[in-house]
């Protein structure tokens, strides 16, 4: 917005320059119509840049929506003991603890486009591996568990780089709508379209919805290999520095900034949150529900509806309130959420509260990962955020853990209830951090800092 308004006075400012000067009207006028007509041109250039990036992820993400339903199926096929179910989940978060900073400084040395294809064929390649071992009867515990850190490592690498690639794709003012577009294609297929399909297939093969898993996975690797992206539109920072000092440089310009800590600790407790109870759904609709696995996907499409919607309309819906302000309320309503679906005695209720959750969570990812992209420079923009990631992220393998924990002591409800009441106590104490006065003065200041180097 601030840039947005800056760019309308730069526009208005020499139009009345020249009434008052009586100049060569004219001459000025097509001077700026050109200048319009190169701004519209940019415009359509990003945004096709950024379709061919959506191509690929869409397939990515159907692969990873048909693993979210599979996966704790053959989870529970190996065991029931909600502790070894929620471990599945636990491991596979585990690498953003160890290897989201080193991958994110990774990401600003090298070409971004080479890392999102070495993840998409890592993933094609070891869901290939499960498929095989689901088809021949050979798989365990300990090699979902192994693969699952493998799906985590590659998903670590993808989701550090294409944070990064972003914001190179498209002109600032188009960063909400492509946050927003990309959050809802990604939710159609990988929750919406993705978690059906692969409970559907699961009931017809176990190893089915990992083969096509694999394949979609190779697709996009396909797609960023034959369709290349261009590289930042900003100039490249070429001061030759070493790894370690870059990577020391990302945790100093995570630290430094007051609100990206604020932010990080706004989605470290939701990750964590989430997590406890994520990995319990599949036991929550299949023991405490009495339904069928099918129904799983179903419950998981539930949420990817509001998702969608959230992912769709969320940029619209964030700007009908200052951004502190919807960061609160998202993060109450999410709570809220969370802790009804410990109390839901229907499927059709457990899915409706998915998807009022996935509404309000997705809506608030659009605003703080746009506003997360403006705080940060792009030549730092992959190992600031992994810092950031490997915090927030990095707690959901806790999380996990502690959901696990709480169910076996206490029942399955237990961990949605304090998980839920968690997130509600949360919104209120970080406001003070994430206040609107606080938010906008950051982006001033931020503004302030990328003009003085130009």
């Amino acid at each position: 917005m601030l840039q947005l308004e800056a760019s309308i006075q730069q526009r208005t400012g020499p139009r009345s320059e020249a009434r008052r000067g009586g100049g060569s009207v004219t001459a000025l006028q097509a001077r700026e119509g050109s200048g319009a007509m190169s701004a519209s041109t940019r415009d359509r250039a990003a945004w096709r840049r950024f379709r061919q990036f959506w191509a690929s992820t869409a397939a990515s993400n159907l692969a990873d929506g048909m693993l979210l339903a599979a996966t704790p199926l053959v989870a529970l096929t190996l065991t029931r003991d909600p502790l070894a179910i929620t471990t599945v989940t636990a491991v596979q978060y585990l690498p953003w603890l160890l290897f989201s900073v080193p991958l994110g400084t990774l990401a600003d040395r090298v070409d971004r486009m080479v890392l999102l294809r070495m993840a998409s064929t890592t993933r094609a390649l070891g869901v290939g591996l499960l498929a095989l071992a689901l088809a021949t009867g050979h798989v365990h515990l300990l090699m979902l568990y192994a693969l699952s850190f493998l799906f985590g490592l590659a998903e670590t690498l993808y989701d550090n780089t294409s944070s990064a690639l972003i914001p190179t794709l498209v002109e600032d003012h188009q960063l909400e709508r492509a946050n927003g577009r990309l959050y809802a294609t990604c939710t159609v297929a990988n929750s919406f379209a993705g978690p059906p399909l692969g409970g559907s297939l699961f009931a017809l093969s176990v190893a089915a919805p990992f083969a096509l898993g694999a394949a979609g996975y190779a697709v996009a690797a396909v797609l960023l290999t034959v369709l290349p992206l261009r590289r930042s539109k900003r100039a490249p920072h070429r001061v030759p520095t070493t790894f370690v000092t870059d990577l020391k440089a990302g945790v100093r310009g995570f630290t430094g900034s007051p609100l990206l800590v604020s932010l990080c600790v706004l989605f470290g407790v939701g990750n964590l949150a989430s997590s406890a109870v994520y990995g319990l759904i599949s036991l929550t609709v299949v023991e405490r529900l009495d339904a069928s696995p099918a129904t799983f996907g179903l419950v998981l499409a539930g949420g990817a509806v509001g998702a969608f919607l959230g992912g769709t309309y969320g940029d619209r819906i964030g700007g009908l309130t200052r951004p502190g302000t919807a960061l609160l309320w998202t993060t109450v309503v999410s709570g809220l959420a969370t802790a009804a679906v410990g109390l839901a005695d229907h499927v059709v209720v457990l899915s409706a509260l998915m998807a009022v959750d996935g509404f309000v969570v997705v809506t608030q990812s659009v605003i703080a990962v746009s506003l997360r992209a403006r705080l940060i420079p792009d030549r730092m923009l992959g190992r600031v955020t992994a810092v950031f990631r490997t915090l927030s992220t990095g707690a959901s393998a806790l999380g996990a853990i502690l959901g696990g924990l709480l169910a076996r002591a206490l029942g399955l409800s237990w961990p949605f209830l304090i998980a839920g009441a968690l997130v509600v106590a949360l919104g209120p104490t970080l406001f003070r951090w994430l206040s609107n006065d606080r938010i906008e003065a950051s982006l001033r200041t931020q503004q302030a800092t990328q003009q003085t180097k130009k």
